[in-house]
């Protein structure tokens, strides 16, 4: 503030918010020491000092009012500052959260009557069945374990029903289960021997067919009878040895029929196991016994033919025939396994079904609509209905539209909709979006604020000095200023110590007759002070 602009009004108000002290007069010059209070500022627009004037002579100078009203004013500016918004932005800002708050607790009291209301359905409910949360828990968990083992509950049901049928029939389950993998294993083992057996026959035939062959050619190559006639006892006792070979096999072939009829009849029937393992021992004392005669007459035919290399390559042959069934067998396995997954797929669904729906709402037409479109997926999966193959995803879609359909009457209450929650998602969306961006334009004006401060120019310390003015604010003319004496000044804002003449003894009592006052404006802060002419007119005379 210039000082040229100071009236006495304002010079009133200066005296009673300043209070100046002057040092002890020194042989050439004497300091002058403006202390200030530090609670007020001067550096205030003189229309607003006006103002301020005006609205304290309102207030009827109390202090106490006045001094509310300019804590509040201070308050209100800080919350500005500090928020970056105007007075009006921040009121509508509140009233805005205020009616949100409003709401946001409305919502929540429907959330908790909601909750409340489902809390005594379920305990209803509970009640209702004799039902625990504890025995829901571990009905869970059982849940859980059957779904590990690719079971059901359905699944879970059958073989309670076996089991108590067991019991009603005094039959021990554990050994049943027992007995019924043993059985399995013998079968097996059943049809793995009737596979060698088969295998030991068509390689007993083909050993003849190649001894009749050989045997010609020897003929026709040797022409001595003696050879001939040893060759012909040799074969016919060969001849022999095979016939009964294969009648023995035959033997073999036909009680490995009969104890096969035997055993699917008594498929469901109490079968002793000693039984069964004397039938494997006599089937692999047989097999034994032909081996035992097949390398008999592998080893007499290597003897007279020297052929045991081709019989060996046979054996490989064979050897990877078998693996190739092996592979091919794995391979229908992991088919049939892949389709048993399917099934469990299918009654999975189906147990969901009735877990979820409530039986008596849900129409047989819904069902079979229902089944009838797994099925065309469970067929398609199968590889049964190939033309469907592209029609797969379309067929999947509807049946999840069922489901939705036969559950949805009775869990919507139970959900949000999905058009309020995606009302309520695109919002928070919005609302983090307008934050990111104030974050953005706030980070942006703060780099801009950083890059001003060190732009801007250091501040030039100027040269102090004294001015004079008129009580109506127009300036005189110091006229022997360069004669007066030096002075220390210290300024009270910013405290720097400044060296200075004031007008000599005569020019200072003209200008106190005239009503004049001085003003010392500092050189560094380039704040203006008035220094009342009758206290240095009193140092003065006081030397």
């Amino acid at each position: 503030m210039r000082s040229g602009e100071a009236n006495p009004e304002k010079n009133h108000l200066y005296m009673e918010f300043r209070k100046i002290f002057l040092s002890s007069i020194l042989d050439d010059e004497f300091r002058i020491v403006v202390v200030e209070t530090p609670k007020v500022e001067v550096d205030i627009p003189r229309d607003k000092l006006l103002s301020f004037i005006k609205l304290a002579e309102e207030l009827g100078w109390e202090k106490s009012k006045l001094k509310r009203y300019v804590n509040a004013a201070l308050r209100l500016r800080k919350l500005e500052r500090e928020a970056g918004k105007s007075y009006i932005s921040l009121l509508r800002d509140y009233n805005k959260l205020s009616s949100e708050e409003v709401k946001l607790r409305y919502t929540i009291e429907q959330l908790m009557e909601k909750r409340k209301r489902i809390e005594d359905d379920l305990n209803l409910y509970l009640e209702q069945y004799k039902l625990t949360l504890e025995l829901v828990r571990k009905i869970a968990k059982l849940a859980d374990a059957l779904r590990e083992r690719g079971l059901s509950l359905d699944d879970l049901e059958k073989a309670m029903n076996v089991i108590e049928s067991f019991k009603n029939m005094n039959y021990n389950p554990q050994e049943i289960l027992a007995a019924l993998q043993e059985q399995r294993d013998l079968k097996s083992q059943i049809n793995n021997l009737k596979n060698e057996l088969e295998n030991v026959k068509q390689e007993i035939e083909q050993l003849h067919r190649e001894k009749q062959k050989i045997l010609g050619e020897i003929e026709e190559v040797h022409g001595i009878s003696g050879e001939l006639e040893e060759l012909k006892k040799f074969k016919s006792r060969l001849e022999e040895e095979v016939q009964e070979t294969e009648r023995r096999v035959n033997e073999t072939k036909a009680k490995l029929e009969e104890v096969n009829a035997e055993l699917e009849q008594r498929l469901g029937q109490k079968t002793t196991l000693e039984e069964l393992e004397e039938l494997i021992r006599q089937l692999r004392s047989d097999v034994e016994r032909l081996k035992f005669e097949k390398e008999r007459l592998n080893e007499e035919l290597s003897e007279l033919l020297g052929v045991r290399g081709e019989i060996e390559e046979i054996r490989k042959r064979i050897e990877e025939e078998r693996k190739k069934l092996e592979e091919l067998e794995k391979d229908v396995s992991s088919r049939e396994t892949y389709l048993e997954i399917l099934e469990g797929e299918l009654s999975a669904a189906y147990t969901m079904l009735k877990l979820f729906t409530d039986p008596q709402g849900v129409e047989a037409e819904d069902l079979e609509t229902l089944v009838d479109q797994l099925q065309k997926i469970l067929k398609i999966k199968r590889g049964e209905l190939s033309a469907l193959k592209p029609l797969e995803p379309h067929l999947v879609n509807r049946v999840r539209e069922s489901i939705i359909s036969l559950i949805l009457p009775y869990v919507r209450n139970e959900f949000v909709p999905k058009k309020v929650f995606d009302q309520l998602e695109k919002e928070v969306k919005r609302l983090s979006e307008k934050k990111a961006a104030l974050e953005e334009e706030l980070s942006s004006l703060r780099r801009a604020l950083e890059a001003r401060k060190e732009e801007a120019p250091k501040p030039t310390v100027k040269e102090s000095y004294i001015e004079a003015f008129t009580a109506d604010g127009k300036p005189v003319e110091l006229k022997n200023l360069d004669k007066g004496r030096r002075v220390r000044i210290i300024c009270p804002s910013c405290r720097n110590s400044a060296i200075t003449n004031i007008p000599p003894k005569d020019e200072l009592e003209e200008l106190a007759s005239n009503n004049c006052k001085l003003v010392f404006t500092c050189g560094k802060c380039g704040k203006s002070f008035d220094i009342p002419i009758e206290i240095l007119l009193k140092k003065w005379r006081a030397e």
